[in-house]
């Protein structure tokens, strides 16, 4: 038997729980999967994306969860220390930020509030889950199924939103292509906190840069970020030895704990739209994590394609191209400032990883994602 929906979110991160909240609030009947076409997903396993920004508070107070989120586990976040254009590190305080301190949050935990705030507002959250199939039948309508807890479901729905995060998968299958600007990984570990140790740190290297933050639990996280054809994991120890600073955070471990190694990649998918069909959240646009918006960014996301869908489902032939024409908009001007952060280093003349984001190549990229347009 096939259970009936109005529309089905692929994807329990904070795109999908932003769009599921939102589209539960209007009066549709929601079915929010936290799933993958590969493998089983739950909110057990650890997760990047542990910092989060000042303006995370006016998306949380957009979802109607901050006063939720204030009574989490969290830690409070003062500023950013960066080492970039020079050795010597400046400190960048948020003390004047109108939406006050940003937040370290055990991103797990993070996204599982959001999935529980969109079962509260009515969606149906199925997890873990997989996704084993995916048709549309002749009059547009979507024919999931899905493997939950060894059991098989069917699901039905008439609109879909693609929320599956950078590996985008369902849009992947329906055809969509993925533009991206660079090749840019995160080789992440946790470290046991040591002592009071606060606050954000960013430290460039020849090859790329480190990024480390205290995560709630008495933990740390270190990142090595650098391009995937740079990327070489015998020399973990030494790269983590040419960042000074960061190698004192560290407190000279020599033993890590097991490299995770994610895709941090700036992306825009096109289309982010078909018959039927929204891609929200890094499945639409992904940002560099330097940036440090992409969970606010993935949560307005969402609940901008909540809204393109509601006007779509109303008539509004419009909507959909009004929420592509923001996506495009949103990464041009996020390159813009990409190009300048990344051309203010000057240390490395000889290092590739610098040389391919000098501000020409940057400028071409930008039109080759989009910006020609």
């Amino acid at each position: 038997m096939k259970q009936l929906f109005d529309i089905v979110v692929a994807g329990g991160g904070p795109a999908g729980s932003a769009a599921a909240v939102d589209l539960s609030r209007r009066g549709f009947h929601v079915a929010l999967i936290e799933a993958a076409l590969i493998e089983q997903s739950s909110y057990d396993d650890f997760r990047v994306g542990e910092t989060l920004p000042p303006e995370i508070r006016v998306s949380l107070t957009k979802l109607g969860i901050w006063e939720q989120f204030l009574a989490t586990d969290f830690l409070e976040s003062y500023g950013i220390r960066s080492a970039w254009e020079t050795p010597f590190a400046r400190h960048r305080d948020f003390i004047f930020n109108p939406y006050g301190c940003g937040w370290h949050v055990d991103r797990a935990r993070f996204d599982a509030m959001l999935a529980c705030a969109a079962a509260r507002a009515g969606a149906e959250l199925l997890t873990p889950a997989r996704i084993t199939g995916v048709d549309q039948d002749a009059d547009g309508r979507w024919l999931l199924e899905i493997v939950q807890e060894g059991t098989r479901r069917r699901l039905c729905c008439g609109m879909l939103v693609e929320a599956t995060g950078r590996k985008a998968s369902l849009a992947r299958k329906l055809g969509c292509r993925g533009r991206a600007v660079d090749r840019l990984i995160g080789a992440a570990a946790l470290l046991p906190r040591r002592g009071t140790t606060q606050g954000t740190l960013i430290e460039a290297v020849e090859n790329g840069w480190w990024y480390s933050a205290p995560v709630p639990g008495d933990r740390m996280i270190f990142a090595y970020m650098t391009d995937s054809d740079l990327w070489r994991k015998s020399g973990w120890g030494s790269l983590l030895k040419s960042a000074p600073l960061t190698w004192e955070r560290a407190g000279a471990i020599e033993m890590l704990t097991p490299v995770r190694i994610v895709s941090a990649a700036s992306m825009l998918r096109e289309p982010v739209h078909g018959p039927n069909w929204i891609a929200a959240g890094d499945a639409a646009l992904a940002f560099d994590p330097l940036s440090g918006l992409g969970v606010h960014k993935a949560i307005e996301s969402g609940l901008r394609s909540s809204v393109a869908i509601t006007r779509f489902l109303e008539g509004d032939v419009e909507a959909m191209m009004e929420y592509e024409n923001w996506t495009v908009e949103s990464f041009c001007s996020y390159l813009s400032v990409h190009r300048r952060f990344y051309g203010s280093v000057e240390r490395w003349p000889g290092s590739l990883f610098w040389e391919r984001r000098g501000a020409g190549n940057l400028a071409r990229s930008r039109l080759s994602a989009g910006g020609n347009r």
